[in-house]
């Protein structure tokens, strides 16, 4: 590439010594393991071999097949890092947690997620030293970024998103859930990581990377560029978002539309941030939107979700009978590190009568008996601004109980009905993130500028935003989920002016038995919550 005619050549024979610093950090420089800015050369054994006769006494690197990014070197610092329990635990955390339940493919965990984020920080901090030669960072930096990204991770519950979105507010309230974030449990995980098993870490580069995990960049006077690369609270653009697009996409057999190597090859810090070649503007518009279709055919799968709402119900019936041992265990790291994705099969092979419940709703998972969609509709643009969750106490309330038609005993409850309401948006609400990226024109200027939407290209959105409003029934029963449909119906001619919006009509349902054979589930239906309160709405973030 023109942009790189200046890099000197080096050859992949010659092998430098390790640059001596303050941490006695030993790895190879990822220059020297290239021949150019895109081709990794960490698995040539010679390289390999030489560095690691140099010093005994330290831990060995390893080189890691990847189906993603190829050959991904760890120092020996990341190792003792990825050796240890704390780590290990996102082995049994899928990254796409209920999507592994309609694609197959989706079997890959959070631990190789971040592995490879890890790695592309790695690559970031090459081509940052190499685009932007008067950086003043070190090899202390390029250690904390690394760790950042192995690291940040490491707060997810069971079945990730499921756990903090939808489980933690069902048990704790949605105030108090809000209090909770997986990546503060990520940064207390860490700190325990290090403090447990020994690792060589100044308190220094601990706090470091826990700043640079939850993205607080206050206190740090120069270099806040560092707080782009592994989570960007400034446009949203970093190596987590880029590691999880690839895996994902490949995993599910989704086309990816972008080539996130080549948006790390055209990086450069001017002012303190990371900027993009102005080429590359289009390439970062495809980057929001391939995350969005994402969300469209993966990550809200109807499906899917159905599967995660069986497993919300099922943990909240087994926390209240274990008395709270599943949502406790927020407050601990070292009770946290046992909750992951084999809870469920903790519930399905439990003895406790208090957690028959949850191995019915179990045992109606592994026969594929799942919660049923009804239907759905995209809310109105004109109506974005103003909208409101709408809860199932809204639908159960629009159904016609007194009509001749109605053939629920007792009506329509509330418990009966899950909604779900989607938002889809470019990681920032109904905002361009884009419009938050600076650019440059060649690698050798100084000055960043904004790239207008306009000057783009007319195809590009104007609306950031979608939501829609979709309904399940817990109850696989003809006559409930015709009646779920038509208050849905009712709804939606209440709320928009006597029209339906929903995108296609409401299916003709054939007739079929209750879930398990419970006559009694109309009744009671399949899974309020134990303490005798009714669910709240499901809300994706």
């Amino acid at each position: 590439d023109d942009n790189f005619r200046g890099e000197p050549y080096l050859p992949m024979s010659q092998v430098r010594k390790d640059e001596e610093n303050n941490n006695n950090i030993g790895e190879i420089p990822m220059s020297q393991m290239r021949q150019n800015p895109n081709i990794l050369r960490a698995s040539e054994p010679l390289i390999v071999q030489d560095y690691y006769t140099k010093s005994r006494e330290r831990n060995k690197g390893k080189v890691v097949n990847d189906p993603v990014h190829n050959h991904m070197y760890f120092s020996g610092k990341l190792c003792d890092v990825i050796d240890t329990p704390q780590m290990q635990r996102l082995r049994e955390l899928k990254q796409l947690g209920t999507a592994y339940y309609v694609f197959p493919g989706a079997s890959h965990n959070r631990f190789e997620h971040s592995l490879g984020t890890s790695h592309l920080a790695s690559n970031v901090y090459e081509t940052l030293t190499r685009s932007t030669r008067s950086l003043k960072w070190d090899a202390e930096d390029k250690l904390c970024v690394q760790l950042a990204g192995l690291c940040h991770d490491l707060g997810h519950g069971p079945y990730s998103h499921v756990f903090d979105n939808e489980f933690l507010p069902l048990r704790l309230g949605k105030a108090e859930a809000k209090k909770w974030s997986h990546e503060d449990m990520s940064c207390d995980m860490f700190e325990w990581l290090v403090e447990d098993n020994g690792v060589d870490l100044s308190p220094r580069i601990v706090q470091k990377v826990k700043d640079l995990i939850s993205s607080n960049d206050s206190g740090y006077k120069q270099n806040k560029f560092l707080f782009d690369i592994v989570a960007n609270k400034r446009n949203s653009v970093d190596v987590d978002k880029f590691e999880y697009l690839m895996r994902d996409s490949k995993n599910t057999g989704i086309s990816a539309s972008v080539d996130m190597n080549r948006l790390i090859s055209f990086m450069k810090v001017i002012d303190d941030e990371i900027c993009f070649k102005a080429s590359e503007v289009y390439n970062v518009y495809r980057l929001f939107d391939m995350r969005a279709n994402m969300h469209h055919v993966v990550y809200t799968h109807k499906k899917a979700k159905a599967v995660e709402y069986m497993i919300v119900d099922a943990m909240v019936e087994a926390d209240v009978g274990w008395n709270g041992r599943i949502s406790h265990a927020i407050r601990d790291p070292k009770e946290f590190i046992k909750l992951d994705d084999t809870i469920v099969k903790q519930i399905e092979f439990s003895n406790e009568p208090e957690l028959q419940k949850a191995r019915d709703i179990i045992k109606r998972l592994r026969k594929r008996d799942l919660y049923v969609f009804v239907n759905e509709y995209t809310v109105p643009e004109e109506y974005l601004s103003d909208f409101k969750d709408v809860t199932e106490e809204d639908i159960s309330t629009s159904y016609e109980s007194n009509s001749t038609s109605n053939t629920i005993p007792g009506g329509l409850k509330p418990e009966m009905i899950i909604v779900h309401n989607v938002k889809i948006d470019y990681s920032m609400k109904d905002k361009d993130p884009v419009s938050r990226v600076k650019f440059f024109q060649e690698l050798t200027d100084e000055e960043s500028f904004h790239i207008d939407r306009s000057k783009v290209s007319s195809l590009l959105p104007t609306n950031f935003l979608e939501r829609k409003v979709r309904v399940y029934s817990r109850i696989r029963d003809h006559d409930v989920e015709e009646a779920i449909a038509k208050a849905f119906s009712n709804f939606q001619r209440k709320m928009y002016g006597g029209c339906e919006i929903q995108a296609t009509p409401s299916r003709s349902r054939k007739k079929r038995g209750h879930s398990l054979g419970h006559e009694s589930q109309r009744e009671r239906g399949t899974a309020t919550t134990p303490n005798g309160t009714q669910r709240s709405a499901h809300t994706d973030v």
